[in-house]
């Protein structure tokens, strides 16, 4: 919701102190409703947006794509951000990262505002304006501190394999 929409008198949407409290189980569609409506609300949903959890990349947090026969952007989710031992902030910031390729024109049709999605560090740029500095700071700082030995664990703990890979699209 926009704050220029609301009626007089009308409240904006408070937001939730975490997004355990939008989705105790990690759900992805109410997670990105939640980040839409908080941080992305001028950002107009033009297509079907799809959202799931993905292969248990080591390298990479999330994907964003636009189906060209279809018009459906999908949102991919590295699988371990379900992990309870990973911090909100990082799935918090893996999801607001990939809306903000979908309002600068990646994985969306909204019109494509540069000509790479990651030049001049336009992402991190946008996420900050948005108020989302802190959380991308602590998301920064765990994965540059904890990820890999994070990754190595829930390999040798057969965690990956309890939670069933997750059939590719």
């Amino acid at each position: 919701m926009l704050l220029s929409a609301l009626a007089p008198g009308d409240q904006a949407p408070a937001r939730a102190r975490s997004l355990a409290e939008v989705s105790p189980q990690r759900d992805l569609s109410p997670c990105l409703d939640y980040i839409w409506q908080t941080y992305f609300a001028d950002i107009p949903r033009v297509n079907e947006v799809q959202i799931a959890y993905c292969q248990p990349w080591k390298r990479r947090l999330g994907l964003i794509r636009l189906s060209e026969e279809s018009g459906i952007t999908f949102i991919g989710i590295n699988l371990l951000l379900q992990h309870e031992l990973v911090p909100e902030q990082v799935l918090l910031i893996t999801i607001a990262h990939e809306l903000a390729h979908y309002a600068h024109g990646f994985g969306s049709p909204l019109p494509r505002r540069y000509r790479h999605p990651h030049a001049y560090n336009v992402v991190n740029d946008e996420l900050d304006r948005r108020g989302l500095h802190e959380a991308r700071r602590l998301c920064d700082e765990w994965i540059d501190n904890q990820w890999f030995a994070f990754y190595d664990m829930a390999q040798q703990s057969g965690w990956i394999e309890a939670r069933g890979r997750p059939q590719r699209r």
